[in-house]
């Protein structure tokens, strides 16, 4: 399996959900692009963990992503977290040949970033998903 399996199917979760496409369709790997129209949603993998067992590798995984909602205002970076909270939070999804069985928030930080002028939300979510 490809190693960005699970970050494209995550990218592809979030684009689908009307919540989240409602405010925004922008979603980045790793980093914002220069000079980004906001708002808009970066990701990144944080660790990448995978379960074992005694005969070796379970084919399960359980990576920590952090996912930023970016906006020009408290208000609207809040709003787009919260979408994305609630279109993550306590949910399984299938995307491709990716099952995702726990995707979890685990915490939520709020932040302002001066170079760019923008606020943003950053949260963790840990899933568990099949490899």
């Amino acid at each position: 399996m490809a190693v960005d399996v699970i970050e494209k199917a995550l990218k592809a979760i979030l684009a689908a959900d009307s919540g989240v496409s409602a405010i925004t369709t922008r979603i980045y790997p790793n980093m914002i692009p220069q000079d980004p129209t906001f708002p808009l949603i970066a990701y990144q993998k944080i660790s990448g963990p995978r379960d074992h067992h005694l005969q070796g590798p379970s084919g399960k995984a359980h990576p920590r992503f952090q996912i930023e909602a970016w906006a020009k205002t408290y208000t609207a970076a809040k709003d787009l977290a919260n979408a994305i909270r609630t279109a993550l939070d306590g949910e399984t999804f299938t995307s491709g040949t990716v099952t995702i069985g726990s995707c979890l928030i685990q915490n939520e930080q709020d932040g302002y970033e001066p170079s760019v002028k923008c606020h943003r939300i950053m949260m963790d979510f840990n899933l568990w998903h099949t490899e």
